[in-house]
Parts: structure tokens; sequence; C-alpha cells
């Protein structure tokens, strides 16, 4: 019979994992002082699930809608710490996948976007946009544990991506319904070629 008494991953890292959802990295976890050898046992003795390459779950943690997008938000830069990552972030949700994290607009968001500070070279699927300035602080927000791009911002960041404008117009009319941005921020957001009366007629088609 395994002995379980003395290992307690999830008590190690629980100043971390409640941070993020239940999550944490592997290099957070060593930061806490957990080896890797009870990394595997607490996986092994259903303290915790591998859910990417070094990220895991703490058993019982709620379900998370946004996994995907968190786990590949904590593979990009799995060393800094839950407060580094939302009070001098070097690392944003962006594009489609803050449309996501907002609950706005009906978006594919199979492949996760973001912007970051420098040029980074992920080993999965990811659209990361650089900006090495980053971004303002009026730009981004903290939602659902996230950095991520302002709603304003993210209409800013579609806008350029000369999307389909049938989606571009459900987010926007999600935007204003919901109390999201004003009319006035959101039209300011969209530029001069795009006007979003039109963009907002399109929606309702």
């Amino acid at each position: 019979m395994k002995v379980r008494s003395h290992l307690n991953v999830p008590a190690q890292v629980e100043h971390i994992a409640s941070a993020q959802a239940g999550y944490f990295t592997r290099a957070q976890a060593h930061d806490a002082g957990v080896q890797d050898f009870e990394l595997s046992r607490s996986t092994e003795y259903g303290q915790t699930v591998r859910v990417g390459h070094g990220v895991y779950r703490i058993v019982g943690a709620p379900t998370d809608p946004n996994e995907d997008l968190r786990v590949a938000w904590l593979r990009l830069d799995p060393r800094s710490t839950p407060r580094q990552r939302t009070r001098t972030p070097t690392l944003w949700v962006s594009h489609r996948s803050a449309a996501r994290v907002h609950g706005l607009g009906v978006f594919v968001t199979d492949t996760p976007e973001f912007i970051s500070t420098h040029k980074l070279q992920p080993r999965f699927p990811a659209r990361i946009r650089v900006r090495s300035a980053g971004l303002d602080r009026d730009e981004w927000v903290i939602r659902d544990g996230f950095a991520v791009t302002s709603v304003v911002r993210t209409m800013e960041d579609l806008s350029a991506e000369r999307l389909d404008r049938g989606h571009l117009g459900q987010f926007l009319a999600d935007a204003i319904r919901t109390g999201a941005a004003t009319r006035e921020e959101l039209q300011e957001a969209a530029g001069h070629d795009l006007h979003i009366d039109a963009l907002l007629a399109m929606a309702e088609k």
C-alpha cells in the first residue's frame, strides 16, 4: 500500500494555484520547494492532474471553461508568479481570445492569441504579436485571473485584423448591450474606415 501521509503537493502550491484557477506550473512548483518526483507521485496519487507540458491542476478545482487558454498562458511564461502576471505583465491575452474571456461576440478561438513584449517560440499552436513597449495600463484589465486586453483595445486589435464584419458586429453589439464600452469608445477604436452602425446592422442579419 502506498504511503501518502507525507505527500501534500496541493498544500505546498496552494498560494500559487489559488490565484490561477487551480493551476500551477512545474517551474512554480520548483520555486515552492516541490521536487519532480513529488509532482509525479502527486499525479499518481490523484492529488494533481497534468493538463499540459509542465502544467498541472489540483484535483477538485472548479471546472475552467478557459482551460486550454490558461494552459497556453502558463506554458508561455512558466516561472512568473501570479502577482507578476497580473501586476507587471509582459504577456496579455488578446484579439479573439480576449473577446472570449470578456464573453463578447462569437469567434473561433482554437488557437490562443497573445501580445508579448518579446519574441516567444511556443512548441504548440499560438498567435503571438510582439509589442516591445508592452501595453499602457488603460489598455488591459484583469479578468478571470488573466491579464487581458480591455474591451476597447480588443476592438482596436480586431478591427485591424479585417475580420468577418458580421462577427465584429456581434462583438460590438454585445459590448454595448452589456455596458462593457460605449459606442463612442468603440467607434474611436474601430477607426475611420469602419462605421459601427453598419457593423451592428450586419450582426442583426
